[in-house]
């Protein structure tokens, strides 16, 4: 690195660093930001949970007074094997148990009618109410409500099985109501895997969930970085001064944007390892784990990851170009970063499609747009980690390198000639009178 470029390249960080809104705002805030909100939705989550397991539920048995007992025992029994924690009202009637339960603070109230072992002995269904105390309408409110649906569905499938039984002694009657059994199975790559493909979609789906928007988020940061150090040197008058040493104009640039390239760089690590950690608080409270990629081959290899990093930083460079270049036309801080807004839409709507919907299967002219904008490479990159097509991520690579130098070029020039100093946006005579 020349020497005088190595000079700006310490001169950008050491501003950076000297202001500490900068850091703020690009590492220190996505490192504390996201373990924040996994600590604080997990301690909501396992205030729920715990809620939920000292939930008691009341119970009115009208049947045990008129019928034969049978299946209302039997629904009590699953009740108390499902872990609700049952308090048998002595009332008269529903209303009254109603009454006992707000009173004593019960939240969900069952009342099983007079004749329920007989009717669903003779064939019949019958009408179980299920009342639900609600106070702040919040979600919490539908567990009690919610479990005695599962506790039902138990109930109901343990009534079939025993009426087709009684029909069809020769079968099986847990096999009795579902006579096509499906088993689904996924292709990948013409071979069978015997996963089914909701599963692998779901864990493709939430592994690469976020990685699309993380990237926006570090372009626009990094954009913002750049566009920052352009205004602040011409609104605090030191721009003046650079153009004035015996430096190339170019190296002026390129030494900004190395600079920003560096943080842009320890805030990219800030935001996964942050990331990280808010998935971990979750997988922590399911317990559960996601599929392994890596036994069927579609783990991501180091092709995928080279073609990834090329695109994120080809798009990084051409952002930050842009950023200088709009920059440029400012005055000061506050200007350039409203005027920076004009890059949003083209670094966070190709994020957000390409979440829900791979650019194959998009509209003709969508498709074009979306291969037109070099910031859709990184997101469309992060698909191909997967599906292993790496063809298109080569091509867009290539015109990132085109359209990254032809942006450089313009502003390299725009550094070169006494514009830099005194362009400026001109508005319309017609807003000029507005503004006076």
């Amino acid at each position: 690195m020349p020497h005088e470029l190595r000079n700006i390249v310490v001169k950008e960080l050491r501003e950076i660093v000297r202001d500490p809104r900068l850091l703020i705002g690009m590492i220190v805030v996505p490192v504390l930001m996201m373990p924040l909100m996994g600590v604080g939705i997990r301690s909501a989550m396992e205030a729920s949970q715990e809620q939920v397991s000292k939930m008691e539920t009341g119970l009115l048995n009208e049947d045990w007074a008129t019928g034969n007992r049978t299946y209302s025992e039997l629904l009590y029994n699953m009740m108390f094997l499902n872990n609700l924690i049952i308090e048998n009202s002595t009332a008269p009637d529903a209303a009254s148990s109603i009454t006992w339960a707000v009173e004593n603070g019960i939240s969900t109230l069952v009342v099983i009618p007079p004749m329920f072992s007989e009717e669903i002995a003779s064939g019949r269904s019958v009408n179980v109410s299920v009342y639900q105390m609600l106070s702040h309408y919040g979600f919490d409110e539908l567990a009690g409500s919610g479990r005695m649906d599962a506790v039902f569905t138990l109930f109901n499938n343990y009534v079939l099985h025993e009426r087709l039984g009684n029909n069809y002694t020769s079968s099986n009657p847990y096999q009795l109501p579902v006579p096509a059994n499906v088993v689904s199975q996924s292709v990948v790559k013409g071979e069978v895997v015997n996963v089914s493909p909701t599963s692998l979609i779901n864990t493709v789906f939430s592994s690469g969930l976020m990685v699309p928007i993380a990237i926006s988020v570090v372009m626009i940061l990094a954009a913002q970085l750049a566009a920052t150090s352009v205004a602040m040197e011409k609104e605090q008058k030191t721009l003046e001064v650079l153009l004035t040493l015996p430096i190339k104009r170019i190296n002026i640039l390129l030494g900004k944007l190395s600079g920003v390239i560096v943080v842009s760089a320890l805030a990219t690590v800030a935001m996964l390892f942050s990331y990280g950690y808010y998935m971990s608080s979750f997988t922590s409270i399911g317990g559960g784990s996601q599929l392994d990629l890596a036994s069927i081959g579609l783990a991501p290899d180091m092709t995928g990851y080279a073609l990834l990093a090329a695109s994120l930083f080809l798009s990084i460079i051409s952002a930050l170009a842009l950023a200088v270049l709009l920059a440029a036309y400012t005055k000061d801080v506050r200007s350039a970063q409203s005027l920076l807004g004009v890059l949003f839409l083209p670094i966070f709507i190709p994020a957000f499609l390409l979440m829900f919907a791979p650019v194959e299967i998009l509209p003709g002219g969508m498709q074009v747009i979306i291969y037109a904008i070099p910031f859709s490479y990184p997101s469309i990159a992060s698909k191909a980690l997967y599906t292993k097509e790496y063809t298109i991520i080569a091509l867009g690579v290539l015109y990132q390198i085109i359209f990254t130098a032809v942006v450089l070029f313009i502003a390299a020039r725009l550094f070169a000639s006494e514009k830099i100093m005194t362009a400026r946006l001109k508005w319309s005579k017609k807003r000029k009178v507005e503004i006076e």
